[in-house]
C-alpha cells in the first residue's frame, strides 16, 4: 500500500515538473512574457490556462468538442452576444428586431467588416453559416427555420416554423458563429479558420494554441498583440504555472482551481482574485418521484428541509457558492428569476415530523425510520469528482441525522443520465445542462417536460404546457409571468433539492485590466477587452 501511495506520488511530481518543463519552452520559444507588459514597452502577451484535460480537437466551427468550443468566439463571432448579466448586445448584426408573430427575424448587418483574409463579411456567409447549421438534425430542430432570405448585402431574414421567443439564444452562441466561405475548399473540407473575430491562429496542437491580434478588428485591434492558450488538465500544476510566470490567468472558465488554494492566492499581492457570483450555475439533485420511498412528497419535503445548503456551500465549496431557493437563481441578478421563491429553510425537526406523517415512526437498532419493516434507504447517483464526492458526504450525513439511509454510488456522469432515464434510481446529482443566463427554456425541457432528454417530471401537463408557451411566447411581461408559473410548480411537485449556486472564480496577474467573465461555455468570448 505504502509502495503504491509513493508511486502515486512520485507520478505527479514527474507530471507536474514535465508540464513546466513544457511551458517553460513555450514561454522561451514566445520571448513575450511578464517583461515587456510591465515595462509597457514592445508587444503585449497574455497567456492563459485553461484545464479540460480533454484532447484538442482542433478549430473548425462546424465541428463538435469543448476545446473547440471554448476557443470558438476568439476566432469567430455570432450575429449577437449574450452578456454577463443576461441581455444580447450587437456583434456582427447592429441591430434586429422580429415581427408579431415571433416567427421572422430580421438582422441588420454591421458593413465594413473583413474577415481574416481580407473578405468582406455580408449576408451571404451568414446564410451560407446557417444553411450548414440547419444541417444538424438537433440544432436544426432547436433553430427551426423554415428559410433564409437575403435582402442585400447586409440584411438577413429568418423565417420560422413557429414562434421561438428564444431564438437570440441560440443565435448568439458559439453554436452559430460564422466562419468565412473561404474556410473550406470546394467540396466543403474544413481548410484553415478564417473569421471575424478578434484574433487569428498563429498555430495550435494538443498542448497550446497560439493567436495574433486581428489588426483589422472592427471593434480596433485588441490591446493585447499575442494570445496563448495552454492546457494544464491538473490543478496543482496549474497552479504552480501562474506562481512561476509560465501563465498569466487561470480559471477562465470559472472552474478548475481548488478552493483552498483560492484563498491562498487572494493573500499574494501579485495576483488579483475576480470572484463572480453566478446564479446561472445550480448543483441540484433529482428525485425519482415514481419510486418508493419518494413517491411520497413528504419525503421529498422532508429531505429538503434536512438539507443545510449554507454547511455545505461552506464545506465543500469553502464558502465559493450561494445556497439556492428556486430553480432558476437566488435573486433578480439574472433575468427571470422568482424572486417570491424563498426555499427551504433548514428545519430537521420539521423534516422529522413530515416523516412520521409519512409514516416512517419505527426506528432500527442502528437508528435509521423504518416503516412496515422497512428501513427507509436510499441510493444517490453521484459522480467522484471534487465536488460531488463530499456533497455526497455531507448530504448522507445531514439525511443520517432525520434517520434516512443514503447509499452513495459513484458513476460516471453518462451512466447517471442513462439510469435517469430508465428510472433506475432514487437520488442523482446533477448540474445546470441548457441554463443559459439570459434563458432558461432549454434547462426546463431537458429536466422538467415528459419529453426531455434528461426528464425527471412525467406526464405533468401544467409544466409542459407553461414551458411550451415560454418557448412561443414573444411578450417578455407575459413570459415573465410564465417563467413564475413554472417555478412555483416545481416548488410545489418537488422533484429535487436545489442547494447551491457556485461561484465561478478567475485568478490572474495584478497588471491584467478588462477582464470580463463570459458566463457562458465559450469563456473567452471577452478576452478582446483585456489589456496590461
Amino acid at each position: 500500500m505504502l509502495q503504491r501511495m509513493a508511486s502515486g506520488r512520485i507520478a505527479l511530481l514527474f507530471f507536474a515538473i514535465f508540464s513546466l518543463l513544457l511551458l517553460s519552452a513555450c514561454g522561451d520559444k514566445n520571448a513575450n512574457t511578464d517583461s515587456s507588459a510591465e515595462r509597457g514597452d514592445g508587444p503585449k502577451s497574455v497567456a492563459i490556462a485553461l484545464g479540460h484535460g480533454l484532447d484538442y480537437l482542433g478549430v473548425n466551427p462546424y465541428e463538435d468538442g469543448r476545446e473547440n468550443t471554448v476557443l470558438r468566439t476568439v476566432l469567430f463571432e455570432p450575429l449577437v452576444l449574450e452578456t454577463e448579466t443576461g441581455v444580447f448586445e450587437g456583434a456582427l448584426a447592429e441591430s434586429w428586431d422580429v415581427d408579431e408573430t415571433g416567427t421572422k427575424w430580421t438582422f441588420h448587418l454591421r458593413k465594413n467588416i473583413k474577415f481574416h483574409d481580407g473578405t468582406d463579411f455580408t449576408s451571404k456567409a451568414v446564410k451560407a453559416a446557417f444553411e450548414h447549421y440547419m444541417a444538424d438534425r438537433q440544432l436544426a430542430q432547436r433553430l427551426g427555420i423554415a428559410h433564409i432570405t437575403i435582402p442585400d448585402d447586409y440584411t438577413v431574414e429568418f423565417t420560422l416554423k413557429r414562434p421561438f421567443a428564444p431564438f437570440l439564444n441560440v443565435v448568439g452562441s458559439f453554436q452559430c458563429t460564422i466562419p468565412s466561405p473561404t474556410s473550406f475548399d470546394e467540396k466543403g473540407n474544413f481548410v484553415e479558420p478564417i473569421g471575424t473575430g478578434p484574433y487569428k491562429i498563429k498555430s495550435h496542437s494538443k498542448e497550446q494554441v497560439e493567436f495574433v491580434a486581428n489588426d483589422d478588428y472592427w471593434r480596433g485591434k485588441p490591446k493585447i498583440d499575442n494570445l496563448t492558450v495552454v492546457y494544464i488538465p491538473d490543478p496543482q500544476t496549474t497552479i504552480l504555472a501562474l506562481e512561476s510566470g509560465e501563465v498569466d490567468l487561470i480559471g477562465a472558465d470559472g472552474y478548475g482551481i481548488p478552493y483552498s488554494e483560492i484563498k491562498r492566492l487572494q493573500e499574494n499581492k501579485d495576483f488579483k482574485v475576480i470572484e463572480n457570483p453566478d446564479s446561472s450555475s445550480l448543483e441540484w439533485v433529482a428525485f425519482n418521484m415514481y419510486k418508493a420511498p419518494l413517491n411520497d412528497k413528504k419525503v421529498r419535503q422532508a429531505i429538503n428541509y434536512a438539507l443545510d445548503r449554507e454547511e455545505i456551500a461552506e464545506y465543500v465549496y469553502e464558502g465559493f457558492a450561494t445556497p439556492a431557493a428556486g430553480p432558476i437563481g437566488f435573486d433578480d441578478s439574472i433575468p427571470w428569476v422568482d424572486t417570491s421563491i424563498k426555499g427551504y429553510e433548514h428545519d430537521p425537526e420539521k423534516a422529522k415530523l413530515l416523516l412520521a406523517e409519512a409514516g416512517w415512526k419505527e426506528k432500527s437498532p442502528e437508528g435509521y425510520l423504518m416503516k412496515d419493516g422497512q428501513v427507509l434507504e436510499v441510493n444517490f447517483l453521484i459522480q467522484s469528482d471534487r465536488t460531488w464526492k463530499p456533497m455526497g458526504e455531507i448530504i448522507q450525513n445531514q439525511l443520517k441525522e432525520i434517520g434516512i439511509k443514503v447509499n452513495l454510488e459513484m458513476r460516471d456522469n453518462n451512466l447517471i443520465r442513462d439510469l435517469i432515464k430508465k428510472g433506475e434510481f432514487d437520488l442523482a446529482g446533477l448540474g445546470s445542462l441548457g441554463k443559459s443566463t439570459a434563458d432558461p427554456y432549454y434547462y426546463f425541457q431537458y429536466y422538467f417536460t415528459t419529453r426531455g432528454l434528461g426528464t425527471v417530471v412525467k406526464g405533468n401537463e401544467k409544466l409542459d404546457s407553461l414551458v411550451s408557451e415560454v418557448v412561443t411566447n414573444i411578450n417578455q411581461q407575459e413570459r415573465q409571468a410564465i417563467y413564475n408559473g413554472i417555478q412555483r410548480e416545481l416548488m410545489e411537485i418537488v422533484p429535487g433539492a436545489f442547494l447551491v449556486h457556485p461561484t465561478k472564480v478567475t485568478i490572474m496577474k495584478k497588471d491584467i485590466e478588462g477582464w470580463e467573465f463570459a458566463g457562458t461555455m465559450d469563456p473567452l468570448r471577452y478576452v478582446y477587452k483585456l489589456s496590461r
